[in-house]
């Protein structure tokens, strides 16, 4: 399984342009919530002027595409999209 450090480098690596971290030291408890926290606007479409934002599902079927189009092992492919769920999950909540 892998950590939550590996899995906010693997998310990182797919938005090269966006800066995820500040220069704090990344421990394993501030990767999980830097991760969530990114998925969470991402999904939300934070990044995105209100009057064109899109809806959570249509940004997770984009993030979803984006990760299997990345170059990342399978493991990290199959963890990030688990985490895209839970974040859908309680969205939609």
């Amino acid at each position: 399984m892998l950590t939550f450090v590996q899995l906010f480098a693997a998310y990182r690596s797919l938005w090269s342009n966006r800066s995820l971290a500040k220069d704090e030291e990344l421990t394993e408890e501030s990767c999980k919530s830097l991760l969530y926290e990114a998925i969470e606007k991402e999904l939300r479409d934070e990044m995105t002027h209100p009057r064109v934002r899109q809806a959570p599902e249509v940004k997770f079927h984009y993030a979803v595409k984006r990760i299997m189009a990345a170059p990342l092992t399978e493991t990290e492919k199959l963890a990030l999209i688990e985490r895209h769920l839970e974040v859908m999950e309680y969205i939609a909540l």
